[in-house]
């Protein structure tokens, strides 16, 4: 306890504190890759770097006409790098999410001090959603970065007016819509573009300067620009969403992110207006209270014209997240990267506040609160998800957080502290817990990686396997190869003469009403993971939410 009491009580903790996210975050490399979105986003530089054509993108052999390439070639790099496996896979994403650590730092000290760029990184790499974000790796950690980065170089180009910053947040603009297309630019444009107009700076606001940096920004995105126009536009037989004469550049700026918003694109959805206030509550926790006072209170002083410091980060937050909650598609990870700016706001407030004994004493209740919960959390999903007793070093930690927090509360070591620390260390134990204990046996309900992890482990060919009626990704990626898929519709005895089948209890009946004789090797538990329920959850009723799939052994002759 003693120990506790020192460590506490020293600048120690905010380096323990980074430390344990940064050992959070490495053991996330290690979890198995999800299906689906994060395989496909696994395979398609996959099959970059295999083809060595790095300006087409398939997907299966096919033409890959969704995100654009900024991403793919990243990780094509690493995997050139690392190989194709977990950490090819993860560790670009990791990079740029520190790259949003490191310029929510550097904005918050520039616009604000170096104590609220210190908060304002502790809640950033303590965001609930972002952490799950670098385990089942998108686009978010990737626009997170580029995100805060362009907006601090545009923003400090303003005041200082050197081109070098012009052309460095053109070049991180360039890079977004490079990664997931146009609206990526929302946040930064609209806090340069209203921040302005509040400030009735209108010369500022019509200079040529942005014509130069739209120029500056098109030249930056021509490798993508020429991509999609030497895949697509000059292949108008090509058939994609069924239909042929498909531009890749049109798709690029309009199809394929606007026409979500208006619900013309190929990928429809649904909406709800107050979608994105409750997924602010579990994907900023455990900020998410503070950072609603926050934009209140900075509502409040806008509106009354009391405002004296930066409003990028607010404008580029709410401009985006007023947008989305108009628009009819929505998905929880679309605000993640809007998380740095949140953090910024978030902090100030915090420090505006430091001396109101109100507020602080409100809000030590809120995150005592908060840290309480996710420790019940944690010990729920232990109890009720895992067969067995949590690893001795999550145990030791979970011990060290507890007194950790208790002495933080207990003792006279100030508000402000009782605000950030509990909690932020409470998250992170959550999520060892997860990354340590639960994602590794949640992870074995995925057959599409088990069934890969056992063929590798028995020395099978992956070029004999073949999927029937099945379609992953997942299993592609860790066999490196792209695996051929039978459909029942289509079924050829040949086809699977000779091979492994990957299938499920259709498939077993579509080899025995065609004749085929096999031999089953293993038989895997299968559950769709990144979508648990409360059945699956609980260990007592798993079993019923459970089907079977299957790797079988077709012999030569039959």
């Amino acid at each position: 306890m003693k120990f506790a009491v020192k460590l506490a009580n020293s600048k120690t903790l905010w380096n323990l504190t980074a430390g344990f996210g940064l050992l959070v975050y490495t053991l996330g490399l290690f979890i198995t890759i999800m299906e689906p979105d994060a395989a496909t986003y696994a395979i398609i530089p996959m099959e970059m770097l295999q083809r060595n054509n790095f300006i087409e993108l398939f997907s299966r052999g096919a033409d890959w006409l969704d995100k654009p390439h900024f991403q793919f070639w990243i990780t094509a790099l690493s995997y050139k790098i690392l190989g194709i496996n977990n950490l090819g896979y993860k560790i670009p994403a990791i990079l740029f999410v520190l790259l949003g650590v490191r310029y929510t730092y550097l904005f918050g000290r520039r616009f604000y001090t170096s104590k609220t760029g210190y908060i304002a990184a502790l809640m950033l790499i303590t965001a609930l959603h972002l952490i799950l974000s670098a385990n089942d790796v998108r686009a978010e950690p990737y626009l997170l970065g580029l995100t805060i980065y362009s907006l601090y170089y545009l923003a400090v180009y303003l005041e200082e007016k050197k081109w070098s910053q012009l052309l460095s947040g053109c070049l991180g603009l360039a890079c977004l819509m490079m990664t997931k297309g146009l609206f990526t630019i929302i946040p930064v444009a609209s806090a340069v573009l209203f921040s302005l107009i509040y400030q009735k700076n209108w010369k500022e606001l019509i200079s040529w300067q942005w014509i130069a940096a739209a120029f500056a920004s098109l030249l930056f995105m021509t490798p993508v620009l020429y991509s999609y126009y030497y895949q697509f536009d000059l292949h108008p037989e090509k058939v994609v969403f069924g239909q042929t004469d498909v531009s890749g550049i049109k798709f690029f700026f309009w199809d394929s992110q606007w026409g979500r918003f208006a619900n013309t694109g190929p990928i429809k959805g649904k909406g709800d207006l107050f979608f994105f206030l409750h997924t602010l509550l579990w994907a900023f926790a455990p900020w998410a209270f503070l950072a609603c006072f926050a934009l209140y209170d900075k509502t409040k002083r806008l509106i009354k014209r009391t405002e004296t410091s930066e409003n990028y980060t607010y404008f580029g937050f709410i401009v985006l997240v007023l947008i989305l909650s108009f628009s009819r598609f929505q998905l929880p990870h679309y605000i993640v990267p809007l998380f740095p700016l949140l953090a910024i706001l978030t902090a100030n407030t915090l420090l505006r506040f430091a001396r109101n004994h109100r507020f602080l004493k409100i809000f030590s209740g809120i995150q005592l609160f908060t840290t309480i919960a996710f420790f019940v959390t944690a010990s729920a999903l232990d109890y009720f998800f895992l067969r067995r007793l949590p690893y001795a070093d999550t145990m030791i930690i979970a011990v060290m957080v507890l007194i950790l927090c208790i002495v933080i509360f207990k003792r006279s070591f100030g508000r402000i502290k009782q605000i950030l620390f509990p909690p932020a260390l409470a998250v992170l134990f959550v999520m060892y817990f997860m990354n340590r204990d639960f994602y590794p046996e949640l992870m074995t309900y995925q057959s599409e990686s088990e069934v890969a992890f056992y063929m590798n482990e028995n020395n099978l060919p992956p070029d004999k396997l073949v999927y029937l009626d099945r379609n992953t990704w997942v299993t592609e990626f860790y066999l490196k190869r792209v695996i051929p898929v039978q459909n029942r519709a289509e079924f050829k005895r040949s086809e699977v003469s000779g091979k492994y089948v990957f299938c499920d209890d259709n498939g077993l009946k579509t080899l025995k009403i065609n004749g085929v004789s096999y031999e089953i090797l293993k038989t895997f538990r299968d559950f769709h993971v990144t979508t648990m329920t409360g059945t699956f959850i609980n260990k007592s009723t798993r079993k019923q939410t459970l089907s079977n799939t299957y790797l079988v052994k077709v012999p030569e002759a039959f």
